[in-house]
């Protein structure tokens, strides 16, 4: 038993002194690592303080610094550039609708002038032809944009339809004018009383036409409708000088015409020189046109007659008046009266008895006096 406990003594001992030889090298092993580890951070403090270590790290964070501040840089110019751009954006829109609002200020002038001449021709009796159909304006009635409006495209087409709806107006108004004058030229041509017009002599070289004005075509609509206007009024001058209105109202009718008829005192065939008009004793008769009483008194078979020499030298006669009105030399017009039915001289009755001479030769004076009917519109 006593060898028993010495053997077990034996082997703890032997183990216990195993046990501590293996804390130690475990121990020595932790420390060598310790070691180590300590050594490379005094290696990497040591490095890191270092001059040229420092300089190397500085100069990485130098590039990248440069680099960062390049980029923002970049960044910079490319913001000024797109600022800038949307500056000289602006400005050009600014200037778009400065120029924009000008010509729409030059255009309004115009369409004044275009409501100046439409009065005009109104006064003379031509109206524009409606429109078939409104649009946002009529032709002499539209109201121009919002000078506010930023909207470049609906300005240049407002601009545009005023543009359009003024050589429209013009136009139209010169078609008018040019219509009424040409049926005045034609009605008066017929009966030999051809219109001169003072514009009738003119004349210059041949040139091509100027180009580059923005408004050469309204101009030209301007140009064409004054001069139409012109024209007409010349032609409607010469209605009122012409001797082509009934001497009575168009309640008295004709008893007898122009030409061979029967003669009422003799029943035979014999020439009339004139139109007799039905109408009662003491009727008002007035003269046919413009024109200068160059005979007033008795003249055999006319009994009380009136003679006028109009202004184309054309000689109405006025005959069987129960009274003269007028004097010799006496200026008149076509609402003058210059006596009164009668039946005076060779008459079988009341009634006017009417007479037109051209070179003291008798023409028709229903020819006149038809196209009186036909222009009295135009008066």
């Amino acid at each position: 038993m006593s060898v028993s406990r010495t053997f077990s003594g034996k082997v703890a001992s032997k183990n216990n002194h195993a046990l501590r030889k293996s804390d130690f090298d475990r121990w020595w092993v932790y420390g060598l690592i310790g070691i180590l580890f300590s050594g490379n951070i005094a290696f990497a403090i040591t490095l890191y303080l270092s001059p040229d270590f420092a300089a190397t790290r500085d100069a990485q964070t130098a590039q990248a610094i440069s680099a960062y501040e390049t980029r923002i840089a970049t960044l910079r110019a490319e913001l000024d550039r797109l600022h800038s751009r949307q500056y000289a954006k602006a400005g050009d829109i600014n200037l778009q609708l400065q120029d924009l609002l000008a010509q729409q200020e030059q255009i309004l002038e115009q369409h004044d002038f275009v409501r100046s001449i439409a009065k005009k021709a109104k006064a003379v009796g031509i109206d524009i032809p409606a429109r078939p159909a409104a649009t946002k304006t009529s032709a002499l009635g539209f109201a121009p944009s919002n000078s506010g409006n930023t909207d470049i495209h609906a300005i240049i087409e407002d601009l545009q339809m005023m543009k359009e709806d003024t050589i429209s107006a013009l136009t139209a108004l010169g078609n008018e004018a040019e219509k009424s004058t040409s049926k005045i030229v034609t009605e008066l041509s017929r009966v030999g009383l051809n219109p001169r017009f003072e514009d009738d002599a003119v004349g210059g070289p041949l040139l091509p036409p100027a180009m580059g004005d923005a408004y050469a075509d309204q101009m030209q609509a301007a140009n064409f409708a004054l001069d139409a206007l012109s024209r007409y009024e010349q032609a409607k001058e010469q209605i009122h000088t012409a001797p082509i209105f009934r001497p009575l109202p168009n309640s008295y009718g004709l008893s007898s015409r122009f030409g061979n008829r029967r003669d009422p005192f003799t029943g035979r065939s014999a020439f009339h020189s004139g139109l007799d008009f039905r109408a009662p004793r003491g009727a008002k008769v007035s003269a046919l046109g413009i024109g200068k009483v160059t005979f007033a008194g008795r003249k055999g078979g006319y009994g009380n007659a009136v003679e006028i020499t109009h202004l184309n030298g054309l000689v109405s006669r006025y005959a069987h008046l129960s009274k003269i009105k007028v004097k010799k030399g006496q200026k008149v017009d076509r609402s003058t009266i210059i006596g009164l039915v009668g039946s005076t001289g060779r008459s079988t009755g009341p009634h006017l008895h009417l007479e037109v001479r051209k070179n003291d030769r008798p023409t028709d004076p229903a020819k006149y006096i038809n196209v009186g009917n036909k222009l009295r519109s135009l008066i």
